[in-house]
C-alpha cells in the first residue's frame, strides 16, 4: 500500500492551515490505525509480505544555506510552513506506529516533482500556461531560491524500488540532483517555449516575467542526498532536469484540452489572489 494521499501546496498551506492538519496529521493518523487494523487479521504470509509506503516531502527538514550539505536522512528535522510541519507530523506518526505496533512501513522524503499532469498553480506548469496565455510570470522576490527537480516518472520508480526492496523502518530520500534557482528554471521554460511554440511577435517569453511580493517564510534552498537510495537499492534517476522540462513543456502544448479542465473559475481567483497578476 502506498500513501500519497497529503494537502501538499505551501501557498494554500499559509492561507489555510486547518485543511493542512486535518488531511496530512488526522487523515494519516486514520489512515494508519485502519491499516493496523487491516494488517493484523491478514493471515500470516499476507501479514508477512504486506507493506505501507508513507510518501513525503524533503521540505520537512527545513532550509539549507548555500554552501550547506544536502538533506540526508539523519538530517533533522525543521520544518518552516503549516505544510512542511504537517508533513513532518505525518512521519514521526508513522514512524511510532512501526516502533510500537510493528506495522510495516516505509518513508520517502522526496525533493520537488514536475512533468505531465502538475496542476497548474505549481510553478512550472504555471510558468507555461501564463506565458502562452500572454500573462505576468509570477517570481517571489529575488528569484534565487533553490530546489532539487525530480522528474515524476523517476519518483514513481524510486517507489517502486524503495517498496519491494526497502528495509522495515527506514527512510529513504529522493532527488533528481538538478539544483536550480527559480528564475533559472523560468528562463529555461521561456527559451524551450521560444523554440516550440514562439510568440507571434518575436519577443521572448522571458518578456513577461514580473517579480511580485515573496511569499511569508520562504524556504531558501531544498536539496537531497540520495546516495542512501542508490548504495542501498540501486536506483538513481534516469533524467536530467534539462531532458524532463522537455517532456514536460512538449506535454502542456500537446494537452489542452486537460488544461481547460482543470484550469477552472476558482483556480483563476486563486493564482489573482497569490499573485497579485
Amino acid at each position: 500500500m502506498i500513501n500519497f494521499a497529503a494537502e501538499s501546496h505551501v501557498d494554500r498551506s499559509i492561507h489555510g492551515p486547518d485543511d493542512f492538519i486535518q488531511t496530512n496529521v488526522v487523515g494519516t493518523f486514520n489512515l494508519l490505525e485502519a491499516v493496523r487494523a487491516y494488517w493484523q487479521n491478514l493471515p500470516a504470509d499476507d501479514k508477512a509480505a504486506f507493506r505501507l509506503l508513507h510518501v513525503s516531502t524533503d521540505e520537512v527538514y527545513g532550509t539549507l544555506a548555500a554552501d550547506d550539505a544536502p538533506f540526508a536522512e539523519i538530517h533533522a528535522y525543521a520544518p518552516n510552513s503549516p505544510y512542511s510541519a504537517s508533513k513532518a507530523a505525518s512521519d514521526h506518526l508513522v514512524r511510532a506506529w512501526h516502533h510500537t505496533y510493528g506495522l510495516p512501513v516505509l518513508t520517502t522524503n522526496c525533493s520537488n516533482n514536475y512533468g505531465p499532469y502538475h496542476f497548474p498553480e505549481k510553478l512550472i506548469p504555471l510558468v507555461i500556461l501564463n506565458a502562452l496565455a500572454g500573462k505576468p510570470l509570477p517570481i517571489y522576490g529575488d528569484g534565487q531560491q533553490i530546489r532539487d527537480w525530480l522528474y515524476v516518472k523517476d519518483h514513481c520508480s524510486a517507489i517502486r524500488r524503495v517498496l519491494e526492496a526497502g528495509q522495515l523502518g527506514e527512510t529513504y530520500n529522493v532527488g533528481g540532483w538538478n539544483e536550480k534557482a527559480n528564475l533559472e528554471v523560468v528562463h529555461t521554460i521561456c527559451a524551450l517555449l521560444d523554440e516550440l511554440q514562439p510568440r507571434a511577435d518575436g519577443l521572448s517569453y522571458a518578456e513577461q516575467i514580473t517579480f511580485v511580493q515573496d511569499r511569508l517564510g520562504h524556504d531558501r534552498r531544498y536539496a537531497i542526498d540520495a546516495r542512501k537510495l542508490e548504495r542501498e537499492l540501486g536506483w538513481k534517476p534516469t533524467e536530467t532536469f534539462e531532458t524532463g522540462v522537455r517532456k514536460t513543456v512538449e506535454w502542456y502544448l500537446g494537452n489542452s484540452g486537460w488544461i481547460a479542465n482543470v484550469t477552472s473559475g476558482a483556480y483563476r481567483d486563486w493564482v489573482q489572489q497569490q499573485y497579485g497578476v
